[in-house]
């Protein structure tokens, strides 16, 4: 009974902590809040700030690409005619 209460803790955790991840948009947003805070008050504070929300809308728009990357999937060619 312990053996699989603990396996089921564990694999809730790594389960939460896979779904905590940031993407690379929402990582910027944050350091930017951060760098504001910073500049601003001298403090940091630990909660999501514009910068890090509008991230991780791009994040989620994306699927987690970095925003200015180029899609993996080449565009459709158009068909030649002749004249």
């Amino acid at each position: 009974m312990l053996k699989s209460l603990l396996a089921a803790t564990a694999a809730a955790a790594l389960l939460s902590v896979a779904a905590c991840g940031q993407g690379a948009n929402e990582e910027a947003g944050e350091a930017a809040d951060t760098a504001y805070e910073q500049s601003t008050t001298g403090t940091t504070d630990l909660g999501q700030g514009p910068m890090e929300e509008a991230g991780e809308a791009v994040d989620e728009a994306t699927e987690g690409a970095p925003s200015g990357t180029t899609p993996t999937t080449p565009p459709a060619e158009s068909p030649t005619t002749t004249p």
